[in-house]
C-alpha cells in the first residue's frame, strides 16, 4: 500500500457540511503545578480555558456547540 504524501485541501464549506463548525474541542493542559481545560474551535483556535473540565463542557454546550475530548 503507498500512501501519498501530498494533501488535499478541504474547504471550509466541506467542514461545514460535515457539521465540524459544530465542535469544540477540549483538551487538558498541565503546566507546571495546575492543570486546566482548553476548549478550541475546529481550526484549532483556542477559544476559552477553565478550572474544571465540567464546566468547560456545560460551556461549550451552553453555545450551541458539541464539546468533543481530545487527549
Amino acid at each position: 500500500m503507498t500512501i501519498s504524501a501530498e494533501h488535499e485541501v478541504i474547504s471550509d464549506m466541506i467542514m461545514s457540511m460535515m457539521g465540524v463548525d459544530r465542535l469544540a474541542y477540549v483538551k487538558s493542559v498541565h503546566d507546571e503545578d495546575d492543570t486546566y481545560y482548553a476548549v478550541y474551535a475546529a481550526d484549532g483556535t483556542r477559544l476559552a480555558t477553565f478550572d474544571c473540565r465540567d464546566e468547560a463542557f456545560c460551556t461549550v454546550r451552553k453555545h450551541n456547540l458539541t464539546p468533543v475530548s481530545i487527549h
